[in-house]
């Protein structure tokens, strides 16, 4: 559609004038989470490369020791991972 009233204005005259442009609007899906904890999605390139210096038996260590002191945080989780799982292959069916 082309604005003959005003080309410069960014807004359709079905547009309501409080509606926020979608370059100014907060990101969703997967960019948005990852920027909200603070990653950088781009950044996945330098991730790869510290996977592969890891230490598996150290990691696994660490994730152990973490489930013995915190088993509630573990089990809840676990539980959200098995509910969010269960309803994404709700939606296919």
């Amino acid at each position: 559609m082309v604005d003959n009233v005003n080309p410069t204005n960014q807004f359709h005259p079905y547009q309501r004038e409080t509606s926020v442009p979608v370059a100014e609007r907060p990101q969703g899906g997967l960019n948005g989470m990852l920027n909200k904890v603070g990653i950088d999605p781009t950044s996945f390139r330098s991730i790869g490369d510290q996977m592969k210096n890891l230490n598996v038996n150290q990691s696994i260590g660490k994730a152990r020791e973490y489930a013995k002191a915190n088993p509630a945080k573990v089990l809840g989780g676990l539980a959200a991972v098995a509910i969010g799982l269960g309803m994404m292959r709700g939606r296919r069916a």
